[in-house]
């Protein structure tokens, strides 16, 4: 998969916005209000963080990421990463979809522009082994590359779609990665050998991994999750969940402490 890719000296950690337009969690909740939303994305912007990961299938939540996105300069903007995918869709009793039909990636991809203006990594989203072999998402991605659009991804859950990515060679893949579930671990060091880079989301397993905890020990498990990460990721990205600036701050401290 030829493309001119676009380099950052990205900072590892980036922030996944699902919290911010649907229901999500390991005990579900709501999205927050608007002006808690981009409170988040500002303390993020402020932090230094530069990922920010979204999707047509978590809600509004390209919306706001987009209307943040607005607000900064252009230098401002060529400081930030965002990543969206397209295949999984978002209905409008708040449920999902899987649809990797041409037609509905190509509709969901000029939606998602409209939204985020420039993306500068799009995702096959939900992207199983049928998925990866089809053509209509083979049509898309070419499609898609004659398009302003840098890097390409996977977002998979298993080893042989993962696998075949790979082979298609995507840029990226995404995938859930956290000491509580080392399926996947053994695609870290696949993909580092051909140049693919991995993003790891549910360090916390969607805040399981917490849960219940008090705050002393919390606090040590949170460093204790990020620091295998980084040691089974080494040159990869992490994604942290949350919808709390407090939470967040936390997060890049417990994160740097984790090096």
């Amino acid at each position: 998969m030829e493309t001119e890719t676009r380099t950052l000296d990205l900072f590892p950690l980036g922030l996944g916005l699902v919290g911010l337009g649907r229901s999500w969690g390991h005990v579900p909740k709501p999205p927050p209000p608007e002006a808690e939303a981009r409170r988040l994305l500002e303390a993020a912007f402020e932090q230094s963080i530069q990922i920010y990961d979204t999707a047509p299938a978590y809600g509004v939540s390209e919306a706001r990421l987009g209307a943040f996105l607005k607000t900064l300069t252009k230098d401002q903007r060529e400081q930030v990463f965002v990543a969206t995918k397209f295949g999984e869709h978002f209905n409008d009793d708040g449920t999902t979809r899987v649809d990797h039909s041409y037609e509905a990636l190509m509709r969901s991809l000029d939606r998602s522009v409209e939204l985020l203006g420039d993306i500068d990594l799009l995702q096959v989203h939900k992207a199983s082994v049928e998925a990866l072999r089809g053509s209509d998402l083979r049509w898309a991605l070419e499609a898609v590359q004659a398009m302003d659009i840098p890097q390409f991804g996977a977002s998979v859950s298993d080893l042989e779609a993962a696998r075949l990515a790979l082979e298609m060679g995507f840029h990226w893949l995404q995938m859930p990665l956290n000491a509580q579930n080392r399926a996947l671990e053994p695609l870290v060091e696949e993909a580092m050998g051909q140049g693919t880079r991995i993003i790891a989301n549910r360090p916390l397993a969607m805040g399981a991994a917490v849960a219940d905890l008090p705050a002393d020990a919390r606090e040590q498990r949170v460093i204790d999750a990020f620091r295998y990460l980084r040691q089974a990721n080494p040159e990869g990205i992490v994604l942290t969940g949350t919808t709390s600036p407090e939470h967040l701050s936390q997060n890049i401290a417990a994160f740097r402490a984790a090096a």
